[in-house]
């Protein structure tokens, strides 16, 4: 149950008496909307929501003696169903259409008990079923098609039959991918003790004509179980991942039928992230008891174990829910019988001797960040986080886990990541003895720059710790980061942080100097590294940083070459040429007053100094430039002439 007490599960009694008079309900199927029901006197009800309306179907007509249904099965369309009588009459199984009003019995499985029928989900139409898989109780796979129009089977095929283990299979699932050479099959099939693995190119039968020469992949897992059922997630038509109900308990895992990793027998495993969840789990202290029937969602099991369908989280595994069922008094003996899913609609369903009930799902992941985060699984945390604030509170633990491992670096970029934190809590963190003095400008500011919301007091030591311990380096990441998840429209931030990083990087560069004598001369050095990195940040920030207030910190540092960068870059070319004449470069002061932006008055300006830094090179550079007037520049020459060399 989430925060706000709604319950992610709830059970509606969907019909009191859904047998209609027709014996009592011994299995059930459901797919679009349309619900099928096996009765005990061999009919099959067929409820379909959609239209509002129900047929019933008679299976035992002309067998002798009581006659049950053993299984009903419909695909996710709800077109096509079918369905296998036993009674003292043997054992039929019979096909049927929405559309039909009389069922087919399926001639070539006389005697056989299916079990389990495979639909191929991609291809079936509400005309055609396709190829579909049938699972018999001696263990043999057949291949079936039916056209509508037809009405009767295409063919059925015999495809495979267990040799080492002849167990009965009990559930069965296909998927299938187009691939450049035809069809990729891949079916999973289990036994009370087995999961099998099947794959291959081509036609279902060449895919199992191939299991002639080379071993079935197969998992093995101890104990018994009454009924064991294998589930797909269907999630935008494509299966994302499996649960097998076993004797040992819920096996599970995710399926990448895009990735073909061999497998120690030659087989290729297209299964990911196994796991099994022990039955013992859902006991409680008490001795475990094993489900009788399963449903697969996004999330979770349902698990009906008794009366009752314990809902488990499939990543957590914890128990979230109980859904309770209301019983008539005719049915508290069997209680309830089995679960059944309707992937195309999304609905659960549970049934007993007489009623159905619905099982809603209410928004299931909403609550999957936190439980993701609690098993710090951080990238599906964020993947599941639904707003900014929940976002926050996975950086922030990220942060917290990276900071307790003294990774500061990596605890800044997670920290600066963080939208909301709250100066208020700060202040109050402060004052309740984490030793910071709330006073301290340079501990709070980098606060005072971030919007207001929430805070953890690591995020406070961090900052604290990154200014005091570590010399700046961590907070200069976070504050680069920081700039990172800003919007262009905090101007004002944007420009403050950036002045904050420009100091950091100078105080850095300055502690290298200090450390290392040879830093300057040595290209590999750290410090070169850094100097580069911040002509890079003063190039990317030129925009948002304040001219004059860097250039006083550029200077204040004697960075003259930084200073002189940063000045192109903001195009105060007077500065630029300046520095030139004092380190007595007249070539490239004279490329700087060449260039179209420089106002021309700066060629007036610097003409004495640099006529007589270099008379030649200057008087070539004014005879290149257009547009200079002859008589302004008269005072340079004249006060060249008057030096004692001059020719």
């Amino acid at each position: 149950m989430d925060s706000a007490g709604r319950q992610v599960f709830t059970v509606d009694l969907l019909e009191r008496y859904a047998a209609k008079g027709r014996g009592v309900i011994t299995c059930m199927a459901a797919g679009n909307d349309v619900i099928l029901l096996g009765t005990s006197k061999g009919w099959v009800i067929r409820h379909d929501f959609g239209l509002g309306d129900s047929t019933e179907i008679d299976l035992s007509t002309g067998r002798p003696g009581e006659q049950s249904i053993h299984r009903v099965f419909v695909d996710p369309g709800g077109s096509h169903c079918i369905a296998t009588v036993v009674g003292s009459g043997g054992v039929d199984t019979f096909y049927t259409h929405a559309k039909w009003i009389k069922p087919r019995v399926l001639t070539k499985l006389k005697g056989l008990v299916v079990n389990a029928v495979a639909w191929n989900r991609l291809l079936i139409t509400e005309a055609s079923t396709k190829e579909v898989i049938l699972g018999t109780d001696n263990g043999q796979l057949h291949e079936i098609a039916v056209d509508e129009k037809d009405k009767r089977e295409k063919y059925i095929k015999f495809l495979f039959q267990l040799g080492e283990l002849p167990e009965a299979f009990m559930d069965l699932q296909m998927e299938t991918a187009s691939i450049m050479n035809g069809t990729r099959y891949y079916v999973m099939a289990v036994t009370p003790t087995r999961l099998y693995s099947f794959t291959g190119i081509g036609s279902l039968e060449t895919v199992f004509a191939s299991y002639l020469d080379r071993a079935v992949h197969f998992m093995e897992l101890p104990g018994e179980i009454p009924n064991s059922e294998l589930h797909f997630y269907i999630k935008q038509r494509r299966a994302v991942h499996f649960a097998w109900l076993s004797g040992a308990g819920i096996y599970h895992g995710g399926l990448n039928f895009g990735a073909h990793h061999g497998s120690p027998n030659g087989d290729e495993n297209f299964v990911e992230n196994k796991a099994l969840l022990d039955y013992s789990k859902l006991s409680e202290g008490a001795e475990a008891v094993k489900p009788s029937s399963m449903a697969v969602s996004e999330f979770h099991f349902l698990l009906l174990i008794g009366n009752k369908v314990k809902v488990v989280n499939r990543i957590s595994e914890n128990i979230i829910e109980e859904l309770q069922f209301d019983l008539t008094s005719e049915s508290v003996s069997r209680g309830i019988m089995g679960l059944c899913s309707d992937a195309t609609a999304g609905l659960f369903y549970a049934y007993d001797q007489n009623s159905v009930y619905q099982v809603s799902v209410n928004d299931e992941g909403r609550d999957m960040w936190k439980v993701y985060l609690d098993l710090n699984e951080y990238a599906g945390a964020l993947a599941n986080c639904r707003d900014p604030l929940q976002r926050d509170q996975v950086y922030l633990v990220q942060a917290e886990a990276a900071f307790a491992s003294k990774d500061y670096h990596r605890a800044a970029s997670f920290f600066a990541k963080v939208n909301y934190p709250s100066l208020d809590l700060i202040l109050s963190l402060c004052d309740a003895g984490t030793g910071v003095e709330v006073g301290n400008i340079d501990f709070m500011l980098p606060f005072m720059l971030i919007p207001v919301g929430q805070i953890s007091l690591t995020q406070c030591t961090f900052l604290f710790t990154a200014r005091q311990i570590i010399m700046n380096d961590a907070l200069r990441t976070f504050l680069l980061r920081k700039l990172d998840n800003l919007a262009k429209d905090d101007k004002c931030q944007i420009t403050m942080i950036s002045t904050w990083a420009t100091e950091l990087y100078l105080d850095k560069i300055n502690r290298l100097l200090l450390e290392d004598d040879t830093a300057v001369v040595n290209h590999g050095s750290e410090y070169q590294s850094v100097i580069k990195e911040f002509c890079a940040f003063l190039g990317d920030c030129k925009d948002v940083l304040d001219e004059a207030t860097t250039m006083r910190l550029l200077e204040s540092y004697g960075r003259v070459e930084e200073l002189v960068y940063f000045a192109s870059l903001k195009e105060q070319y007077e500065i630029v040429v300046h520095h030139y004449i004092q380190q007595g470069e007249a070539k490239k002061a004279l490329e700087v007053l060449q260039k179209p932006a420089v106002p021309i008055d700066l060629q007036y300006k610097f003409a004495p100094d640099l006529i007589m830094l270099d008379a030649y090179e200057t008087v070539e550079s004014w005879m290149a430039t257009n547009n200079l007037n002859p008589r302004k520049l008269i005072p340079a020459m004249m006060r060249y002439s008057s030096e004692p060399h001059a020719k």
